[in-house]
């Protein structure tokens, strides 16, 4: 049996995924400590790691990098800022809607964190 459905009803389906993947009430942040090129250390203000429960129990759900993060005149530059969703999140977005789920979580993302993103990792 075959179903038909909107694309504004399939964007809405996937957003409430988003939703409840991702509850906002479990998702933390935070900018990581890193060593910089100029060997000094410190947290990174242009990257942020979304992650549930306490920092450093492996669940990080994706990373976002603003454009300073990357060097002048790079590619990556040019196609900032960028999200890298986690592969674990991946695999399972892949699974149940294949690439339709992107554009969805560039609006859900805006929405949910006031973020733009321009492109995926």
């Amino acid at each position: 049996m075959r179903y038909i459905i909107s694309e504004s009803k399939l964007e809405e389906t996937i957003i409430n995924y988003f939703d409840e993947l991702f509850s906002v009430d479990d998702i933390n942040s935070t900018h990581p400590y890193e060593e910089f090129d100029d060997g000094t250390e410190g947290e990174d203000e242009n990257r942020i790691e979304f992650y549930k429960g306490d920092y450093g129990d492996e669940d990080t759900c994706f990373s976002y990098y603003k454009c300073d993060y990357f060097t002048p005149y790079s590619g990556a530059r040019e196609n900032c800022p960028m999200i890298q969703v986690e592969k674990k999140y991946e695999r399972i977005l892949d699974g149940y809607f294949g690439d339709t789920w992107r554009e969805p979580f560039k609006k859900w993302f805006w929405e949910t964190f006031d973020l733009r993103i321009k492109m995926f990792l």
